[in-house]
């Protein structure tokens, strides 16, 4: 028996195992770096290659031929296989990746030497326990170099739990401290509020959103909810959720294994849709151009999407925690390149 609910209550049971970490890091140039002015391609590339070495159990780094490929750490962060028994994404061959990269924002192009850089990662569900490997690979790609012809070398400064502001990390010390604090959903529900609200999101970094199968550069509300509540749902259902407990655990004691079960909860999709459709929005956004050669894939991308401002008015309540959880999690396509980043600028 399944449950559908847009009840405040039902939505932090139904999230209750979804948790994010933000991490803030700090790196100082070694000697003069030369970056793009986009650089989320560059960040993820650098540290994708190096994470696969660091976490290859057979050594080989050949993924088609592994026989660890089920086990695999790397699979599951960078492809993203859905289980085979899945019934959710069941034709797709990934589902969205555990982690976002947010790159620096400046569009500067060079760094002097000492120079800081701010970058940041959001790890979700069970890829918050790789954090002590992602901070080594960050650490030993910038031994190997990044930026034009890999010359530019940096070391990580300061790494910062967002959540808490923790210190984790601080290079005279040289000691990387456990990551303990994440984000949850009671973080971003408001309590029972019904008055309307309305909202302006700023688009950071280039938004890409498929509607009807097609990209679109102005997206009206529904599309926008339609997009976020799919991506929020997926993260929860494949990272956060522990889908290896047995449901028969004959540990539990038989008169509880006698009471009637819960009916499952799921999430009013429809609801949410249907009443998205009449809220009015106003756009002052543009699209930016932006395309990428993947030596992993041996094939070009297209990274572009539009950024700039995205308004709504009289929101019901009930969307609130979506747009601040996703204000998080990032929306669109190539999240992990650190797209799909907006900010709330004004709440009323």
């Amino acid at each position: 028996m399944v449950k559908v609910s847009n009840n405040l209550s039902d939505i932090k049971k139904i999230f209750k195992d979804f948790k994010a970490a933000k991490i803030n890091f700090e790196i100082k140039a070694e000697n003069d770096v030369f970056l793009p002015e986009y650089k989320g391609s560059t960040f993820r590339g650098v540290f994708g290659h190096i994470f696969k070495d660091v976490m290859c159990i057979s050594h080989t780094g050949e993924c088609n031929s592994c026989s660890f490929d089920k086990v695999c750490m790397f699979k599951k962060v960078f492809d993203s296989p859905p289980p085979s028994n899945s019934q959710k994404l069941r034709n797709y061959s990934a589902v969205p990746h555990p982690y976002v990269i947010e790159p620096p924002l400046d569009q500067k192009n060079f760094y002097k030497k000492n120079e800081i850089i701010k970058f940041s990662l959001i790890l979700i569900g069970q890829a918050i326990s790789l954090f002590p490997y992602f901070a080594y690979s960050f650490g030993l790609a910038g031994k190997k170099g990044i930026g034009r012809q890999k010359k530019g070398k940096f070391i990580i400064t300061k790494i910062v739990n967002d959540k808490d502001g923790e210190l984790l990390y601080y290079y005279k010390n040289d000691e990387l401290k456990p990551l303990n604090g994440f984000y949850a959903i009671d973080d971003f529900i408001q309590e029972n509020n019904n008055e309307n609200f309305s909202v302006n999101l700023k688009f950071i970094t280039p938004t890409r959103i498929i509607f009807n199968e097609k990209l679109v550069s102005e997206p009206e509300f529904h599309m926008y909810i339609r997009n976020a509540l799919r991506r929020i749902t997926n993260l929860n259902f494949f990272h956060c959720i522990n889908h290896n407990v047995d449901d028969t655990d004959k540990s539990i004691p038989h008169n509880e294994s006698q009471k009637e079960s819960q009916p499952e909860l799921e999430l009013d999709f429809n609801y949410y849709i249907e009443k998205s459709m009449a809220i009015n929005s106003k756009k002052s956004l543009k699209w930016y151009s932006l395309d990428r050669y993947s030596n992993r894939q041996k094939t070009h991308m297209k990274l572009s999407g539009f950024i700039g401002d995205l308004s709504f008015e009289k929101v019901p309540y009930e969307y609130l925690w979506i747009i601040r959880l996703g204000e998080l999690t990032h929306i669109g396509k190539n999240t992990t390149f650190g797209h799909g980043k907006y900010s709330i600028t004004s709440l009323v």
